[in-house]
């Protein structure tokens, strides 16, 4: 239940010693009050519960909220903290998926109806990630009200999609060099694995020389939500804010965009533009992969061209087992710059393979 005021009534203790307080949260539509009573053994006892009231806009009793109004309550715990994509993406999960269970309150679920909502969404069409996601995003919701429920162990959601095998990078970058796309997939392929958003967050202010090399600040994201941008100060993760080298290919590829002042974006242009764009070249050649992808195309040919993990991890700012090891060891830039090296070299060689095949063929 949305509140719409805070206004409150001070502390009453009744006959029988506990304390009540009643709090006001908007008006019916006959005009009158609704209001809230909070009882409790102790005067701060039910101080405290009205003021979690106010906060998360709902009955702070487990046994009294539901699925719908915990996981509204956690949504709106997480406003202006976290990305707006990831919070556009809570409040998809929360207006589509599991939805025959929203109603029950969080104390009453049983693992035998959250399979059944499990079911009910396999029957729909909706895959292993977007239930599991929601479910735990429920499991948050449910968790900020001291609510524990049912470990997903106990469930059983469609089978993961086996991912398809990617096609060898150097014959995607035969098609992308040369193309309409070719400075945003380049920037995601081989500046750190870039992820579309961070690509399109950019600005030319953000490229800068040190300590001998040049490098490219990756420090906001552009999203792209219901077809309007979003555009977020910050990145995905902690780790994602980094600083990554800027080969000169892509440098002077940058360097023919034209723009007026530091803040303009190196890419202006729709998400949905570039995107089409990239299927369609990649489908004109017999290839499926998404934008997305190439951030795993670098992360996968680096590895295989023996860079190290934590080099790796710091470039593309990924956090996995080994988070205390990103986070405490500190990679000098030298080292960042040699170990990139041999990725250069290798993305060099495909240019020039590719720039002496297309100009053969065009004579």
């Amino acid at each position: 239940m949305k509140m719409k005021s805070n206004i409150t009534m001070k502390v009453q203790q009744l006959s029988n010693g506990k304390f009540r307080k009643q709090v006001t949260y908007g008006k019916k539509a006959n005009g009158k009050p609704m209001r809230k009573s909070i009882v409790g053994d102790t005067e701060l006892e039910v101080i405290i519960a009205a003021e979690e009231f106010k906060r998360l806009n709902v009955d702070v009793n487990p046994s009294k909220i539901t699925v719908k109004e915990a996981v509204e309550a956690y949504i709106d715990s997480k406003r202006n903290v976290i990305a707006a994509s990831t919070l556009y993406g809570y409040e998809v999960a929360a207006k589509n998926r599991l939805q025959s269970i929203q109603g029950y309150f969080i104390t009453d679920l049983k693992v035998i109806d959250i399979q059944r909502a499990v079911n009910i969404d396999a029957e729909r069409g909706l895959g292993y990630k977007s239930i599991k996601s929601a479910y735990d995003l429920i499991r948050s919701a449910a968790s900020i009200f001291e609510v524990e429920l049912p470990s997903a162990r106990k469930l059983r959601f469609p089978p993961k999609n086996v991912k398809a095998e990617l096609p060898d990078l150097d014959k995607v970058l035969r098609v992308i060099i040369g193309s309409s796309v070719e400075l945003p997939c380049l920037l995601a392929v081989w500046c750190g694995g870039m992820r579309i958003s961070e690509v399109r967050g950019l600005q030319f202010g953000d490229i800068y020389e040190d300590d001998g090399g040049r490098y490219i600040r990756v420090r906001r994201a552009r999203v792209c939500i219901n077809g309007h941008d979003v555009i977020e100060n910050r990145n995905k993760t902690e780790l994602s804010t980094r600083d990554v080298p800027l080969p000169d290919y892509i440098y002077n590829l940058i360097s023919k965009v034209s723009h007026k002042n530091d803040d303009d974006f190196i890419i202006n242009e729709n998400y949905g533009n570039i995107k089409a764009r990239y299927d369609r070249l990649l489908k004109k050649h017999g290839m499926k992969m998404t934008f997305h992808d190439l951030r795993a195309q670098f992360a996968t040919t680096m590895n295989g061209l023996g860079v190290q993990k934590e080099v790796l991890e710091k470039l593309g700012g990924w956090a996995n087992s080994k988070v205390l090891d990103a986070v405490y060891i500190r990679t000098p830039k030298q080292r960042v710059r040699d170990s990139l090296k041999i990725f250069d070299d290798f993305m060099y060689g495909v240019i020039r393979d590719t720039r002496t095949e297309k100009t053969d063929g065009a004579a």
